[in-house]
């Protein structure tokens, strides 16, 4: 069993992770506690944590796609939004005979702890140890946006599925990397960018071997990855979740891109990822300058990720340029909260000396801790 050492005793891994979600959960029902005494709200924590695209997720969850009749006025419709965590919410909701707000947070609860625990557990096995782990777990308890792992957004799920299929992957499990691929196709559009993290992995182990009977090249490599049926079946399924759904959209409204097209309905449209990083860039004060400062931190992040030739920088990449190829708006969560970023994040926050350490912790608890209050408060920086 994996262990944490503080201060010379040992503490189980399980337990050190439950007790950082625990205090977390606890820190998240204050804030909630100070913003209704502050603005005499009546509404439950539970309510509460319903902002924004909650709506669609519980529509989702209760009562489906529905068709084109429900298409909304402005062009927005609920096909935009993938299907595994509605479906499994309103699953839960018609088993348990509690309401989906209650549901949504209950569940994300639990997904929160299984990444927290076996987040911990990837960096103690695949990087680079044990203060990286601990930097790891209290960041996504406790840093920004930290409060989209407690409302019926994908966050966690797509999180949690994201780091297991890259677990399994260099675990040599590779169905169930498959499996867990398929599931964050479902997910989330930018799931079915996990299956390019498969040739990145297989060419950084196959030049790692030590092999003087056959030398380095591509033909070579080709026959290393053909002996490994497993391997490319596994790839083979990982995008079966992102199709399952094109396919479900092709027979429900005739276009399996559905999805896509219907983000109009929120002024987006695919462009120059780099011309909406640098508008935002240039409109300085503003929301959007608030999400492109973020997303150029990012990029520091994949830079350090690179120069460590680590496999999660495909997949930093590509889940900065999908979404900011559309608008730079949402850039903060959408990087924040996942999981290659936050892997990175917690390795150069490790690195540092005491103090800086601790700076930095102050730091990004004082913005977790405010953007879990902007959200209560439904502002759009959040967003």
């Amino acid at each position: 069993m994996k262990k944490i050492r503080t201060q010379g005793k040992t503490i189980p891994l399980w337990l050190t992770a439950g007790l950082i979600v625990l205090a977390s959960r606890i820190l998240l029902f204050a804030v909630y506690w100070y913003w209704k005494n502050e603005f005499g709200s009546d509404n439950g924590f539970f309510r509460s944590l319903m902002q924004w695209d909650c709506g669609w997720y519980s529509a989702i969850a209760e009562n489906g796609y529905g068709t084109e009749a429900d298409i909304q006025p402005d062009g927005q419709a609920r096909w935009a939004f993938f299907p595994l965590v509605p479906m499994l919410e309103g699953f839960l909701t018609r088993l348990t005979g509690l309401p989906i707000r209650v549901v949504g947070v209950l569940m994300n609860s639990v997904i929160l702890y299984l990444l927290t625990l076996w987040g911990a557990r990837y960096c103690l096995k695949f990087d680079e140890g044990k203060w990286q782990a601990l930097a790891f777990m209290l960041f996504v308890n406790f840093g920004p946006y930290n409060v989209y792992y407690s409302t019926l957004y994908t966050e966690a799920a797509f999180f949690l599925l994201i780091f297991l299929a890259l677990y399994n992957l260099q675990s040599g499990h590779w169905l169930l990397m498959g499996l867990f691929g398929a599931l964050a196709g479902a997910t989330r559009n930018t799931g079915i960018f996990l299956v390019f993290a498969v040739p990145i992995w297989c060419i950084l182990q196959y030049l790692r071997e030590d092999d003087p009977l056959h030398p380095k090249t591509p033909a070579n490599l080709v026959r290393w990855v053909l002996t490994k049926p497993r391997l490319i079946l596994g790839t083979f399924m990982m995008p079966l979740g992102f199709f399952l759904y094109m396919h479900y959209l092709q027979g429900l409204l005739g276009d399996g891109m559905a999805f896509m097209h219907v983000q109009k309905g929120w002024g987006k449209e695919v462009g120059n990822p780099l011309v909406h990083l640098y508008q935002g860039l240039i409109d300085i004060g503003s929301t959007d300058f608030y999400q492109a400062t973020c997303t150029v931190i990012v990029l520091y992040l994949l830079l350090h990720q690179i120069f460590r030739r680590r496999l999660e920088a495909i997949l930093t990449l590509l889940f900065v340029l999908v979404p900011l190829s559309t608008t730079v708006a949402g850039m903060a969560r959408y990087t924040l909260c996942s999981f290659p970023i936050v892997l990175e994040a917690a390795n150069v926050l490790a690195k540092k000396d005491r103090l800086s350490k601790a700076v930095w912790c102050v730091f990004l608890l004082i913005v977790g801790i405010g953007t879990s209050y902007q959200w209560f408060c439904g502002a759009l920086i959040v967003i």
